[in-house]
């Protein structure tokens, strides 16, 4: 599959959008992926199959890709001013606190602070210029890698944020990073027990503010389930950014001995297996909207764009 054509990225807010103000502009998840079916199905140079017909060789072909398109996103990273939390501004008991703006602020240690303020949103600016493009890419690819593996991206999503909710009980972790196992004498979900979504139900919410059919409906609702347990101390760009890296990694692993044949990956993968694909893409889909959420990334719009300019 060629690259997305990300030479134009619309132009978007520089000021990140309130909660209230998210409900005027949405994108189904079933927009997006009809979308690129069709034009998948209509491209005769692409290499890509998808649904139940693509083989192993082929999905591993788009963790290949998908890889690059995250590293990409880490060069751009690198020129991302770094994270500098102004801890003293947090209220602990202030749960919509990442509703304001920006908390990302300049080193106050010396030196000009509003001219490092000034310099550092310049920084910012065209920093996230470049990243718009990139993450509504890493999302395309996400949607492309679920259809070769027969999962469906949104219930993956859903369902990852249902047992997300059962690992992280906003009364054990608030205000803290910890990992799931450290509530496991709560929970009774450990590395090897409580993990599988097979069984779960799909809830679906149609609610104006949180839509769970839609890219900015889903934003809402990992917005506010960082904000319930106070994570936003945490939700940097560059540490979010390091975060999908990290799930990326846990999604090849599931590939990485698998081999490049020609057999087909429903025929490959049992159940359980494919549960854990979906859910180390649904991993990776959470922090990608996540990511673009405090970046002010418009995600379902630079998606659609993109697939406007797909070649």
């Amino acid at each position: 599959m060629p690259p997305y054509n990300i030479s134009s990225p619309p132009r978007r807010s520089s000021t990140r959008p309130p909660l209230s103000s998210m409900i005027t502009s949405r994108v189904a998840f079933s927009t997006i992926e009809d979308r690129a079916k069709v034009i998948v199905a209509s491209s005769s140079s692409s290499s890509s199959s998808r649904g139940s017909g693509a083989t192993v060789a082929e999905a591993r072909d788009e963790i290949f890709r998908l890889g690059a398109t995250v590293g990409r996103a880490c060069d751009i990273f690198l020129s991302y001013p770094r994270d500098v939390v102004v801890v003293d501004a947090v209220d602990d008991d202030d749960d919509n606190y990442d509703d304001h703006p920006s908390r990302l602020g300049p080193s106050l240690a010396g030196g000009d602070a509003k001219e490092e303020e000034e310099v550092k949103e310049e920084e910012v600016s065209a920093a996230a210029a470049a990243v718009d493009p990139v993450c509504g890419e890493i999302f395309l690819r996400l949607f492309d890698l679920s259809g070769m593996c027969s999962v469906d991206l949104r219930t993956c999503v859903l369902k990852k944020m249902e047992l997300n909710g059962k690992k992280y009980p906003v009364e054990l972790c608030k205000g803290k990073s910890g990992k799931y196992t450290d509530y496991s004498d709560q929970t009774g979900i450990t590395t090897t027990v409580g993990q599988s979504t097979i069984d779960s139900p799909t809830k679906s919410c149609t609610d104006d503010m949180e839509d769970d059919t839609t890219v900015e409906g889903i934003t809402l609702l990992v917005r506010n389930f960082a904000n319930e347990r106070q994570w936003y101390r945490y939700h940097t760009p560059r540490n979010i950014a390091l975060a999908i890296m990290g799930e990326l990694g846990e999604l090849s692993e599931l590939f990485q001995w698998l081999g490049d044949g020609n057999d087909r990956v429903a025929d490959v993968l049992t159940e359980e297996m494919l549960d854990k694909v979906g859910q180390e893409i649904a991993d990776v889909a959470i922090y990608l909207i996540r990511l673009c959420d405090v970046c002010h990334v418009p995600l379902g719009g630079v998606s659609m764009h993109l697939l406007d300019e797909r070649p």
